[in-house]
């Protein structure tokens, strides 16, 4: 109860906006510290003895990933906004991913109209992830992509036809995206 409340508390304290340029902040900065706290609480509430299946903790492992390339993309979105244009550093992002943990790596490719975020993997029994930040007329649209299997080749990068986002060869929308506003799988931010 107590760790629900502290949950709640610090989703007020980020909800309260005094301008625009720190509401883009505090979004980052909620949209990475959720997770994190509801995993936390999850595995907290584990009775004793309980312990995780192998596919669970692949999973779990999985789940930093898409997290990690799902925060990347609203990052991107936002530095987008600031910046009219997009970063190549994942440092710049300034989220505090580090460029590699334990289990992946996390690099950034891209250009003047798309950038692609990467979480490849560095163990062999986990699947990689890549997301898509393109930039349409009048905004920005995002699509997280996993590998179709397990591996540590980096997987190919999503495609946008007319505004119809896309995975690359060899990937597909993960069954357990993160939910977005719109209640779709991608994820578009209108450029103001």
């Amino acid at each position: 109860m107590l760790l629900n409340r502290s949950i709640y508390q610090r989703f007020l304290k980020f909800s309260r906006i005094d301008s625009h340029r720190n509401w883009q902040s505090r979004v980052v900065l909620t949209t990475l510290s959720l997770p994190v706290f509801l995993i936390a609480a999850a595995e907290a509430q584990l009775p004793n003895g309980m312990t995780k299946s192998p596919a669970e903790i692949i999973k779990s492992q999985e789940s930093e990933a898409r997290q990690y390339v799902t925060s990347m993309n609203r990052a991107q979105q936002a530095y987008y906004a600031e910046n009219a244009g997009f970063t190549s550093s994942v440092a710049n992002l300034g989220i505090g991913i580090k460029p590699q943990t334990d289990n992946y790596s996390y690099a950034i490719n891209g250009g003047n109209k798309a950038v692609f975020n990467y979480g490849i993997s560095r163990q062999p029994n986990l699947k990689s992830f890549v997301g898509g930040v393109f930039l349409t007329v009048n905004k920005t649209q995002t699509i997280l992509c996993e590998a179709s299997v397990a591996g540590r080749a980096k997987p190919a990068n999503p495609t946008n036809k007319n505004g119809v986002l896309a995975c690359g060869a060899n990937t597909a929308v993960p069954q357990l995206a993160v939910p977005t506003y719109s209640g779709q799988r991608s994820r578009s931010q209108t450029i103001s």
